[in-house]
């Protein structure tokens, strides 16, 4: 029931955290176990959350030990079914009991569950695959000496791709690869050499869902967050991956040189020919309910966001904290200004339980309006064509 009501929260929470969310492959939602989903893990707690939600099904996830040390996040992650994983760097002393967790994974899986994992081990704002640790092949090889589980268990791959680390209104790209079946391959199960080669296809099934870019320079990662930012993709969803990939290679060549004469702090771009002017009209339009909502909702968002800012200062934690936050207590701050405004105003307080969060979005739409226009007024036209032809897929010259 607690589960349930936190997954309905967080799916509406995600409505507004993301501004778009482009998903590929096979739909988690009609997943069913048992089933281990390993995933890339680019954006700490969040990367969990946003997967627990496509899926229809319960799910399970591993998660490092040391964030269950706090009481209140210890009862958040038992509701969501966490699992506590023991690391080295953590809690060395009490690595056996790493044990128990793989067993309470075959347990899980022989009730036919669904178990997230975490594949690269840790958590880096990273656009690329990070080497796999052993975890997940030890988990599965496990699970695969009984006979219940060895020929049913699904290995899903998946690839998490966020335009951004530090704000809302971010696009995020989930890549789900060819579901396979580990416990119908030849070599022997119960092998050191089978969980070599299991950690070998998963990376090169991983590997293609992840675009990297490889490269630190400032100048090759504004173009990237500009690319992810801004992508639509055209027809088939499944084609355009590659595309970023072959963009991703141009931006991380060493002779690199960036057309831009100015690094760009948002990313939102007007990509279509028309679509400079529907920001205009738009903004025009959205400006008044925006302003509401920048009042009814800045009482909220602004302290919140200076204090996660404040807790998570170089660390890779800021967009899972706010995110949790607003997520437990954004509901209670609605409700309470919902019944404070129906007692001063005719409107009633159910309405205001609507009007309230869609005026939020409005100020978020109207934002990115503005950073639209703004964005495209200081760039010049041959900038924005070199730009555009990179979020469309076209091939451009970097020199």
């Amino acid at each position: 029931m607690i589960y349930n009501c936190i997954k309905f929260l967080a799916r509406c929470g995600l409505l507004f955290f993301f501004r778009r969310r482009i998903i590929c492959g096979f739909p988690l939602h009609m997943l069913k176990g048992p089933a281990i989903i390993a995933a890339n893990h680019p954006n700490s707690m969040l990367d969990a959350v946003i997967l627990g939600c496509l899926c229809k099904q319960q799910v399970h996830f591993t998660i490092r030990s040391d964030m269950f040390h706090k009481p209140l996040f210890r009862s958040i992650l038992k509701f969501l079914n966490a699992i506590p994983v023991y690391r080295v760097t953590e809690e060395k002393s009490r690595m056996r009991e790493n044990f128990n967790v793989i067993d309470q994974c075959r347990e899980i899986l022989k009730k036919d569950g669904i178990i997230i994992i975490f594949s690269e081990g840790i958590t880096v704002h990273e656009w690329k695959l990070k080497s796999l640790k052993s975890g997940t092949s030890r988990i599965v090889q496990h699970a695969l000496l009984d006979d219940k589980v060895r020929n049913v268990l699904q290995v899903v791959p998946v690839g998490l791709t966020y335009s951004d680390y530090r704000h809302p209104g971010k696009t995020l790209i989930i890549q789900t690869g060819e579901i396979f079946y580990p416990g119908r391959q030849e070599q022997p199960v119960d092998s050191g050499a089978w969980k070599l080669q299991f950690n070998s296809q998963l990376y090169q099934k991983l590997h293609p869902l992840v675009p990297e870019l490889t490269t630190n320079k400032k100048e090759a990662v504004n173009i990237w967050q500009i690319l992810i930012t801004n992508i639509t993709p055209m027809g088939n969803r499944n084609g355009f991956i590659p595309s970023i990939s072959r963009q991703s290679l141009l931006l991380s060549a060493q002779d690199f040189a960036s057309p831009l004469q100015q690094r760009l702090k948002r990313f939102f771009l007007p990509v279509q020919h028309d679509e400079i002017y529907k920001s205009y009209i738009a903004l025009l339009l959205l400006t008044l309910p925006a302003l509401a909502g920048l009042i009814l909702n800045g009482l909220f968002y602004f302290p919140v966001d200076s204090f996660v800012r404040a807790k998570t200062k170089n660390t890779i934690y800021f967009d899972s904290l706010f995110f949790g936050m607003m997520v437990i207590l954004y509901p209670a701050y609605l409700l309470l200004l919902s019944v404070f405004l129906g007692y001063l105003t005719p409107v009633l307080p159910a309405l205001w339980l609507v009007l309230i969060p869609v005026s939020g979005w409005c100020s978020l739409q109207c934002w990115i309006f503005v950073i639209k226009i703004k964005n495209h007024l200081n760039l010049t036209g041959s900038e924005r064509s070199y730009l555009i032809k990179m979020i469309t897929g076209l091939e451009v010259n970097s020199k």
